[in-house]
């Protein structure tokens, strides 16, 4: 009988597997380049109430009848890192570089390709609220995309902007999270109803019924000045084109003030990043201040997501070589071959073997033997087995 593992997760294979290593790999690289520190956190929590994902996180029961969870999200996990080892940064006084990477598990409705469990890579940058930190962490979103191979576009909002017309337009605490809904989503007639019923005033309610259509190049802003001509707002855009300002070329850039999404949660920028022909979000980002620490921003790549906009991995390949000599099969590993070890001392079964497996050559004392006709060409492996024979 066959047993699944539980709905929401999975094996991974050899070639998906190899595929999930080498994009991890190269973005770690990419953000260590920029100066960003790798920390991990435990994967086991002190279950919270107020934590933000407290609704979705699995509980467990502990000896001492404590209850934990498991990691549901990183950005609390690191937030607690900061308070208890580097006080300055919690504190707003210093900044400090983190990157992440690590499996999370939620029990309802995850966000993340829809799995109980799945892998997140991720940035923070504690401690500081500029311009200039803002656009660093969108030049690194957008490297990120590109760095797997893909060509990115991101998208760039500002809820303080939303949060501003809210303010202006005195609409309850209560109602602003529904309105803001609406507005991210672009829903035009529901809009127009939850307006109504609020009753604006017209000059704000004309504004906010312009925040959906407020997308497109960075003349964008200037159509935002003209909608929302208020000090307040103006200040808003102000900070946005400060973080465009930052930019040498801005062509795979696009504004979306109406991206009002998580309005209690994101007090400055967010941004989405994207691909061309795959309708979902690569990752997303934006500042928090104020929500786990007095500054702090970041973003956050669905490791499951990044890979389904990736050609399919292929299947595993094959080592090129099986060997029957232990002493040049180190040799050639110490120079970044592949060589798999034959389990039988046979040379007739370890052909055998090789020939199932798809490997070209069998490496004996008495040297390379090809198994396939047309083997691939190995000059430089013949020549270090030469230089080791004449050692």
């Amino acid at each position: 009988m066959t047993i699944a593992p539980p709905e929401g997760t999975r094996y991974t294979l050899p070639g998906l597997s190899l595929a999930r290593h080498k994009v991890i790999k190269a973005l770690k690289r990419l953000y260590h380049s920029w100066g960003y520190e790798p920390v991990e956190v435990p994967a086991i929590e002190r279950y919270d109430p107020a934590h933000p994902a407290a609704a979705k996180s699995f509980k467990l029961s502990d000896r001492d009848s404590g209850v934990l969870a498991l990691r549901a999200d990183f950005t609390p996990a690191i937030a607690r890192l900061v308070k208890l080892h580097y006080g300055e940064a919690a504190a707003g006084h210093s900044p400090k570089r983190f990157q992440y990477c690590g499996a999370l598990w939620q029990a309802i409705n995850p966000d993340m390709a829809r799995t109980r469990e799945f892998t997140q890579i991720g940035l923070e940058l504690i401690g500081v609220n500029t311009a200039r930190a803002d656009a660093e962490l969108i030049h690194l979103a957008r490297e990120s995309v590109r760095e797997v191979g893909l060509a990115p576009r991101v998208e760039i909002g500002n809820p303080g902007f939303v949060r501003v017309l809210f303010d202006l337009a005195d609409v309850p605490e209560a109602k602003r999270e529904a309105l803001a809904q609406v507005i991210d989503h672009k829903d035009m007639r529901s809009l127009q109803e939850q307006l109504d019923a609020l009753k604006v005033a017209p000059d704000l309610r004309q504004a906010l019924l312009a925040v959906p259509d407020l997308y497109g190049d960075l003349n964008i802003l200037s159509e935002a000045r003209r909608v929302a001509p208020w000090p307040e707002t103006r200040r808003s855009l102000d900070r946005l084109e400060a973080i465009l300002a930052e930019f040498e070329d801005s062509s795979e850039l696009l504004l979306d003030l109406g991206m009002a999404r998580r309005l209690s949660y994101y007090t400055g920028m967010t941004f989405r990043a994207y691909t061309f022909d795959f309708g979902q979000p690569l990752l997303g980002g934006g500042r928090y201040d104020g929500a786990l620490l007095p500054y702090a921003a970041g973003f956050a790549i669905g490791l499951e997501r990044l890979l389904s906009a990736l050609p399919p991995p292929s299947e595993a390949e094959a080592p090129l070589l099986l060997s029957l000599d232990d002493v040049r099969a180190r040799l050639l590993r110490a120079h970044g071959f592949i060589v798999e070890r034959a389990l039988d001392e046979d040379p007739a079964q370890a052909r055998a073997y090789a020939k199932t497996r798809g490997i070209s050559y069998l490496l004996t004392q008495a040297g390379l033997e090809p198994l396939v006709t047309n083997p691939p060409a190995l000059a430089d492996l013949n020549t270090l087995l030469e230089g080791d024979q004449h050692a």
